[in-house]
């Protein structure tokens, strides 16, 4: 197997079989300061925050952040990321020993943290100047950071794993390494700010209708919706909700779906005629992006 290993080589293997379906050539992601910006236009931006956390574990309640990365885009109402308007990253003592597999994953040793920590203050300034902010697996990020900062309690959010529709836009998953090398990247690390840098590629991507994926992104996830939750569905009737779509909230033990809101009128019919007819009123609670998240 021939690998290659330099820009010049690609180009190289690129000219020589440009469309031969069994070869596809990676380029890795562009730092952030070659990141390619977009032509700015007249007309009003948005800022974007691209946030980014690596931590001990899954867990907020025993973990800790031991990374994070944050960069605020300028972004025009076509989608386009046309600037930079601050980026930060630091790391964080987290005062317990880094699993090893977490070290492996990240690179990020106990030396590499001690004795290290984040600016509070900074942070959440920069975190707080941007309309609304972006994470792949948001409700991840949401846990840990709203456990540093509970000054960010009600802050909009978006999610790039769940906001997309990554199967419909001809992807075949919505792992972020995976979905790079769809769009013709790699990035070797895997650090907070690495992630955020390959998110910012995977966000400017362009669409067969012209678009970017973050234009389709913050319009659906600034869309009202709502949590349509199967209030006191019996456990024999798990395989039914499943099928229709429902995933089921260990927190709150409960099967739910998130809908619009001129679904939920046929989806109540089809819960009483199939889950419980007799039983307790389907709850239906209102979403913005500043709850579907948490």
């Amino acid at each position: 197997m021939t690998q290659i290993n330099d820009a010049a080589s690609a180009e190289a293997a690129h000219s020589r079989l440009p469309s031969d379906p069994d070869v596809r050539i990676l380029r890795r992601v562009s730092a952030l300061e070659d990141f390619p910006l977009a032509s700015r236009r007249e007309g009003p931006v948005r800022r974007i925050g691209i946030v980014d956390t690596e931590t001990t574990g899954t867990d907020p309640r025993t973990d800790e952040i031991i990374d994070i990365a944050v960069v605020v885009l300028e972004v025009d109402a076509a989608g386009e990321i046309v600037g930079i308007a601050s980026a930060g990253q630091a790391l964080r003592d987290p005062h317990m020993q880094i699993p090893p597999h977490i070290t492996w994953l990240t690179g990020i040793s106990d030396e590499d943290v001690r004795g290290k920590s984040i600016d509070l203050d900074v942070l959440e300034r920069r975190l707080a100047s941007a309309d609304v902010l972006v994470a792949h697996n948001a409700r991840f990020d949401i846990a840990f950071l709203e456990d540093l900062l509970p000054g960010l309690a009600g802050a909009a959010w978006a999610c790039s794993a769940i906001d997309f529709d990554w199967i419909g836009a001809g992807f075949d998953g919505a792992k972020l390494g995976h979905l790079l090398m769809q769009i013709g990247r790699f990035n070797g690390a895997h650090r907070a700010m690495s992630d955020v840098v390959s998110l910012m590629h995977l966000l400017a991507h362009r669409l067969p209708h012209g678009g970017t994926v973050l234009g389709d992104l913050l319009e659906r996830a600034e869309r009202r919706t709502v949590r349509f939750e199967a209030t006191g569905a019996p456990f024999d009737r798990r395989s039914l909700l499943k099928a229709r779509g429902y995933r089921w909230d260990t927190r709150h033990r409960v099967w739910w779906r998130e809908m619009d809101e001129q679904e939920c009128a046929a989806e109540e019919g089809w819960f009483r005629d199939h889950i419980a007819s007799a039983g307790p009123v389907p709850r239906m609670i209102p979403l913005t992006w500043h709850q579907r998240h948490r």
